[in-house]
């Protein structure tokens, strides 16, 4: 699969993490569906697992917090989240001009204190990286340090435990999810003893990318 395929299903990940489902983002999944998706328990269903804290069935989608979550018996642990937990992305962010408050999202996730590595603003610069991605080095270094570094540590737990969830569109979201990871990983593997490069100063070349569509207003 291309880079530019791959970019594609990234963004489409960030559409389906970011913004309330409508016709369609629910068109994209129906193939996956083993029923016909109900639109009203579809957007419920995406607040109450990616939005709203306190709902009870409540996934936290940020890095910093799948990467530390523990499973214990029949539970999943996950640390609160923290609004400064994604700013070791600032560097990457800053050197590419990427401004995450520019992305379309549900209106419950426009805060400007939503943390840096929400996961659809990562599948969205990671759609940027792919979109610019060359045969040079320094392309291909510069993808498998974001790769694993700010991919490989969640993505699996993520996927996973959207596709347990008791909701026929979250867990095609999951699916959706498990299999552009399994194309990722099959072009791009993450770099094998990957060093911190946390505030160090990127070079990535970036070409303009696909524009996403507008949010779905709730």
């Amino acid at each position: 699969m291309s880079d530019q395929e791959l970019a594609r299903l990234a963004e489409a990940g960030s559409r389906l993490l970011l913004q309330a489902p409508d016709a369609r983002i629910l068109a994209a999944l129906a193939p996956l569906a083993r029923a016909p998706l109900d639109p009203r328990q579809a957007q419920q269903d995406f607040y109450d697992f990616l939005c709203i804290l306190q709902s009870g069935c409540f996934l936290p989608p940020y890095a910093h917090v799948l990467s530390q979550a523990e499973e214990t018996e029949e539970f999943w642990h996950f640390p609160a989240a923290r609004h400064d937990g994604g700013d070791a992305l600032l560097p990457w962010y800053d050197a590419a001009g990427f401004n995450p408050l520019e992305l379309p999202a549900a209106p419950m996730l426009t805060s400007a204190n939503r943390p840096l590595d929400h996961v659809g603003v990562l599948l969205a610069f990671l759609a940027l990286l792919l979109d610019a991605s060359g045969d040079s080095d320094l392309d291909r270094r510069v993808l498998a340090d974001f790769i694993t570094e700010h991919i490989q540590p969640w993505a699996d737990v993520f996927a996973h435990l959207l596709t347990q969830a008791e909701s026929a569109y979250i867990s095609l979201v999951g699916e959706a999810l498990e299999d552009f990871f399994t194309a990722l990983r099959a072009t791009h593997p993450p770099r094998a003893g990957a060093e911190n490069r946390y505030g160090e100063p990127l070079l990535i070349p970036i070409r303009p990318a696909m524009p996403m569509p507008a949010a779905n207003p709730r």
